[in-house]
């Protein structure tokens, strides 16, 4: 089947090259489309339940939130384990999924199972689930600060919370934004007992008051004025301090107690829960998360470009800094190194043909399985859903060197053929497409099963399971694919080059033997073989006795699940008692 292949190519060589370069082309196109991360998607399908719960103490939001949710999904289908975190006023549950889980199914089933659950729950708690996030989906960090210090840290987070973030959250891609730091604003009512004894009030009467001073109810309309339906409007809207100082809590004996009369109304910060800082000044810090699947590199332009149209309407005062933590560094830095790496090995190949072939249309026909070998690579990664991030770079990387190889094997073979058929006599050469496709054909089998054993030894890698198998498993896809890819080169695009820059006669300099350096090489190595065959015991007994005394130097090496890397930030965890308050 596969001397047809390499005939096939032979017969419709313009078919082939052009498909090779539309191949290309096309790979082109859909590469700036792809899924662009730091790592792959380590994390199993996992749904996030978040409660805030205000006032309560850690215990009594295990006892009363979280308790009572994780009781509820624990039974689920498809649930793998349950984690949760109480916290003083706020509850989290994670609900981890079987690998490979429909994670929306899953969300649906978990929906259903809190609309249960907040039967157990009190009702001023609302439980919800958080947006779909990666593990690695924290893209951005911006801040926002006043230098100069004009602007109060409250009016930094009013800002941050209810301006920008909206316009953050509005950019297609982002799953989630969060606002940490400043002075959050809310309406604080600091009622006087004094005052409530004067008009023998309570605090409950205060509190029913004020939540009943802002409604968003319908006034519903008048249905015939002049032949005409007319809304009404009703005014019970809070916006200012003042509204809510207005609203009356009864009357006393006959005239009107309002909260301004017993209580301080004002707008104030409300209790921090957590603080952010930079250069040691008070600042507001927004986590930008991306959506799954989502071009980190695309996404990160996108936001500068809406940072570049806000950065004119700022406030008085207030410094956007987009550049606090950027993950598009390190994916650029990576996408960087695999490019250099790229050209590296491009210019050693070319080195290393030209040096041992003496022919430049050989060392073209070599250089061009890298390109259509990665083209082929990346649009099977696309394919599959595993986009561009460390472990996939890794692979073709590590597959660049290895990518030439059967075209080399190839070329040489077609190349060497091709001169011992010109030094025949006239009436015993054989025409050129006849020497190609036999040169071609006689070294397939070793070519296969080179590639084979090579594809076979990542093999291994795809039986992973767990978090190992979701990180090891794209690279050794992608380096399968990419080494596969290059024997189908090899056996279809490599002939029909070489039918087309070798198949006219070879130059004076061509038809000679063998180039200098391999000359030179071969003079060498005839000896040293010819002694190492004769002394076969001390050979092979010092490459046992090397082959064990490595194997016992590794065994004293450490290990890691994952490198270090140099991402240009530091990351500083400092650990305090509970309870220890941040003011």
């Amino acid at each position: 089947m596969l001397s047809a292949v390499i005939r096939f190519s032979l017969r419709y060589t313009s078919l082939v090259l052009i498909a090779a370069v539309m191949l290309v082309g096309y790979a082109g196109y859909r590469l700036p489309q792809m899924s662009v991360d730091v790592f792959p998607e380590l994390n199993a399908p996992t749904v996030t339940i978040m409660a805030e719960a205000g006032g309560l103490a850690a215990d009594e939001v295990e006892q009363y939130v979280t308790f009572p949710i994780e009781s509820a999904v624990n039974g689920m289908t498809g649930v793998r384990r349950v984690r949760s975190a109480s916290a003083i006023g706020l509850s989290i549950v994670w609900v981890d999924l079987e690998w490979g889980a429909d994670l929306f199914d899953a969300r649906q089933l978990v929906s259903e199972r809190l609309i249960s659950a907040r039967e157990n729950i009190p009702e001023e708690i609302d439980p919800f689930i958080t947006p779909i996030t990666s593990i690695a989906g924290e893209i951005m960090l911006v801040s926002i600060s006043s230098p100069d210090g004009s602007v109060d840290p409250m009016t930094m987070r009013s800002y941050a919370e209810f301006d920008l973030r909206n316009k953050i959250l509005a950019v297609p891609g982002v799953a989630q934004c969060v606002a940490i730091g400043g002075e959050l604003p809310e309406y604080q009512v600091n009622v006087d007992q004094d005052r409530l004894r004067l008009y023998g009030l309570t605090i409950h009467d205060v509190v029913e008051a004020a939540g009943g001073s802002h409604s968003t109810a319908s006034g519903g309309y008048l249905v015939d004025v002049e032949n005409q339906e007319i809304p009404i409007r009703q005014q019970s809207r809070v916006s200012r301090p003042e509204d809510i100082a207005s609203t009356v809590i009864k009357y006393h004996q006959g005239a009107p107690v309002t909260i301004g009369q017993v209580a301080d109304v004002r707008m104030g910060p409300a209790l921090k829960r957590g603080t952010a800082s930079e250069g040691g000044q008070a600042a507001v810090i927004l986590t930008i998360q991306k959506s799954p699947g989502t071009n980190t590199l695309r996404l990160t332009e996108t936001l500068d470009a809406m940072f570049d149209q806000i950065e004119s309407t700022l406030p008085s005062g207030v410094v956007l800094n987009r550049d606090v933590v950027r993950q598009s560094h390190f994916i650029e830095r990576s996408i960087h190194n695999v490019t250099k790496v790229l050209i590296e090995a491009v210019l050693i190949v070319l080195v290393v043909l030209l040096l041992f072939l003496m022919n430049l249309r050989t060392t073209l026909i070599t250089l061009t399985a890298i390109p259509i070998s990665l083209a082929v690579g990346l649009l099977m990664m696309d394919a599959m859903g595993l986009g561009l991030n460390v472990m996939t770079l890794g692979g073709l990387t590590v597959a660049i060197g290895v990518l030439v190889d059967d075209a080399i094997i190839d070329v040489e073979n077609v190349f060497r053929r091709l001169k011992q058929n010109r030094v025949l006599p006239e009436s015993e050469r054989r025409s050129h497409l006849e020497v190609i496709f036999s040169a071609s054909n006689e070294i397939r089998p070793a070519m296969v099963f080179a590639t084979v054993i090579i594809v076979m030894v990542f093999v291994p890698l795809l039986f992973l399971h767990g978090l190992e198998g979701r990180f090891f498993q794209p690279l050794a896809l992608t380096y399968m694919i990419s080494i596969g890819a290059s024997l189908l080169v090899a056996l279809t695009v490599v002939p029909a080059m070489c039918r087309v820059l070798l198949g006219g006669r070879l130059g004076r300099n061509e038809a000679q033997g063998d180039g200098w350096l391999v000359r030179v090489l071969k003079n060498a190595y005839e000896p040293l073989l010819r002694r190492a065959i004769a002394a076969r015991l001390w050979v092979l007994g010092g490459a046992g006795a090397l082959t064990a005394a490595a194997l016992l130097l590794a065994s004293t090496f450490g290990t890691s699940f994952l490198p270090s890397f140099n991402e240009g930030t530091f990351t500083v965890f400092l650990l305090a008692p509970p309870g220890t308050s941040i003011v």
